[in-house]
């Protein structure tokens, strides 16, 4: 192991009075290099420690799972039980089984466009748990049907949450206090119970402002998607005692779930499968305002990374894929380890490319063996195809030349595949045919697109309130647009009007690159008020009473 080529990964990165990140490399049980960077307070100059709490973000997932296989062992639940015989009230179109949940193939809507959609700048002010589990189970629409493929979304584990506290009557902070923080050694663990950010030697996430950073920290967090707070040597025991494979957790959660069609996934029940330069990793990564996070295990070497970050720019993901790779002298992998490779090539072109399928649309720029998709660097791999996977959501662009700006591209997501065509002459719907007021009846408030006055469009969500400014609405190509939110949350918002017999608009659909979808119906202005009252239906599925 050669620590300095491990530390010359840094060595491009300001991290002298800036926010930084915390790592380790494990080799069997021992820290073979471990390195920290930065601050975890600007205003106090407090340096990042390996004792220092921080928001590790997604990795809570796999210590959900291990909970819920703890559960399961004591017959108090089963991940073979439908949703329903734990959450009966929930009104989807079919019931997906907490396995399903588990593995991100239940096709459950996600959770943050309903936030952004039904509370809007309200969802900053206050805590809004509730809120957000009354929208969720007033959806009817799922994504996919159960098992049909794979979809990452946080809904999946807030539901789960719900589950193992009225499987035990405990909450669940408690159950992974038992069953995973203890047995695990991580004395410093916390699960978010809102104010955890209150805790001694806990670090704050920041996100580049100019020429400095600001503070990034989420307002609210739901617990078991990502509300984790613990230190780098937490993690370390938290590594240590997966290596005694607790509950068995390598062939019983980490072990591979396919589809319904029988094609492979790479997420499996809580942790992440992926294959980095041809060795087999499991693990998980984690993003959340401003923190960043990864755990990548590789068994069959039985060696680890853990990086957390408490800044939005620390490339946490790649950083640590290229640790691994390094440590373990492997050559450099296209869709993980683009830095490795070298600079990224001038582009040869730059085009826009859109899906009404998918509502959605890439910018792209390419040159001969490399394309970027929104900003997402994907050199082209051994097979000709241009791979990203880092984090949780890999995909993968099929095009046969990159040369010039091809007409059309092939986006796949595990075994969901959707074409993009070039975006030629982008016309787009006028400005006065779409301003108006949209809803339904799983938002407890309507939708409202304005023009600004400025030949702009902007959109309202959730309670529109006094002097609200809403996001900039710009067109793609016909009756596509693209929402631009400043901090990017939720990201890739696209909106699809649809038109009825006249060619008048007389609804819209959102949709969520990789996340959810849907419609809301036009309807008068004046009909505001009255539309409203069918939505305060939603609340009540808390206790129980489904409409």
């Amino acid at each position: 192991m050669n620590a300095a080529a491990l530390d010359h990964l840094f060595a491009g990165q300001d991290f002298g009075a800036a926010p930084g990140c915390v790592a380790a490399l494990l080799e069997g049980e021992e820290v073979a290099w471990q390195r920290c960077f930065g601050l975890a307070r600007l205003d106090t100059a407090t340096p990042l420690t390996a004792a220092t709490r921080m928001r590790i973000a997604s990795i809570t997932k796999p210590m959900v799972a291990l909970t819920l296989a703890a559960l399961e062992d004591e017959g108090r639940l089963a991940l073979s039980d439908p949703l329903s015989r734990h959450v009966p009230e929930h009104r989807f179109g079919a019931d997906p089984t907490l396995g399903q949940m588990l593995a991100m193939k239940s096709g459950v809507p996600e959770t943050y466009p309903l936030v952004w959609l039904g509370l809007g700048d309200a969802a900053r002010l206050a805590e809004h748990s509730q809120a957000l589990m009354a929208l969720l189970l007033a959806q009817r629409m799922l994504n996919f049907r159960p098992g049909e493929r794979t979809l990452y979304a946080n809904a999946n584990t807030v539901l789960l949450h719900l589950a193992a506290e009225r499987a035990t009557g405990e909450p669940l902070a408690r159950l992974m206090q038992r069953h995973v923080f203890d047995p695990a050694g991580m004395a410093s663990a916390v699960l978010d119970d809102g104010l955890a950010h209150r805790l001694p030697a806990t670090a704050i996430a920041y996100a580049k402002a100019g020429e400095g950073f600001t503070p990034a920290d989420p307002a609210a967090v739901e617990a078991a998607p990502g509300g984790v707070i613990a230190s780098l040597i937490d993690l370390i025991a938290w590594h240590r005692w997966l290596r005694g494979n607790p509950h068995d957790w390598r062939a019983r959660l980490a072990g591979a779930v396919r589809h319904d069609d029988g094609s492979p996934s790479g997420y499996a029940q809580g942790f992440v499968r992926q294959s980095l330069s041809g060795v087999p990793v499991i693990g998980h990564a984690g993003g959340h305002s401003g923190w960043a996070s990864d755990y990548l295990y590789a068994p069959e070497k039985d060696v680890a990374v853990i990086i957390l970050a408490n800044r939005a720019d620390a490339n946490a993901y790649e950083r640590a894929r290229e640790i691994l790779v390094t440590a373990l002298g492997l050559p450099p992998d296209p869709g993980a380890t683009p830095a490795l490779l070298g600079p990224a090539p001038p582009p040869l072109w730059e085009a826009t490319y859109a899906s009404a399928e998918a509502i959605a649309s890439l910018s792209v720029s390419g040159s001969r063996g490399e394309i970027a998709v929104d900003g997402r660097r994907m050199p082209r791999g051994a097979d000709g195809l241009f791979r990203r996977t880092l984090g949780v959501e890999p995909f993968m662009i099929d095009v046969a030349d990159t040369a010039a700006p091809p007409a059309e591209l092939k986006r796949w997501e595990g075994n969901h595949a959707v074409t993009f065509g070039r975006v030629d002459a982008p016309s787009a719907l006028s400005s006065l045919a779409v301003t108006g007021t949209y809803a339904c009846a799983s938002l407890p408030h309507p939708v409202t697109i304005k023009d600004d006055g400025k030949g702009g469009l902007r959109v309202l969500t959730g309670p529109v309130w006094p002097g609200g400014k809403g996001w900039p609405l710009v067109p793609v190509s016909g009756v596509l647009f693209r929402c631009h939110m400043p901090d990017g949350a939720p990201s890739e918002v696209h909106l699809r009007f649809e038109l009825d017999e006249s060619g008048a608009v007389a609804g819209v659909t959102f949709g969520f690159l990789r996340l959810l979808r849907i419609s809301l119906d036009r309807v008068a202005p004046d009909a505001g008020e009255a539309w409203r009252a069918i939505g305060q239906a939603a609340p009540q599925l808390l206790i129980g009473d489904a409409p």
